[in-house]
């Protein structure tokens, strides 16, 4: 539990996708003895685990942003002008991208 802890604080999203998916290589390459690859295995579903979690929060917060004053989440498009990252203003979304 605390490696988990330790594993959350240390990577980003990013970070730790790019540590599967080089679990996922070594492991595919067939050169680790059965003790090395059930470390590594040990470790991608770890991270593996890690990276679900960060996606679902990431999901949970687009909702919030998507709902209206009503709680229905509001299907469409975000405009984002291309030269600053800016929202364009529909009357509810403004802000900044990047």
């Amino acid at each position: 539990m605390e490696k988990d802890k330790k594993l959350s604080q240390k990577n980003s999203f990013e970070q730790a996708l790019k540590e599967l998916e080089d679990a996922a290589d070594r492991l595919e390459s067939g050169d680790l003895g059965l003790d090395d690859s059930i470390k590594e295995f040990e470790k991608g579903i770890k991270l593996a685990r890690y990276c679900q979690q960060k996606l679902e929060e990431a999901e949970r917060k687009i909702e919030i942003l998507q709902k209206g004053a009503d709680g229905e989440i509001k299907p469409g498009r975000v405009a984002v002008k291309s030269d600053t990252g800016e929202i364009e203003d529909d009357g509810e979304l403004q802000g900044s991208l990047i």
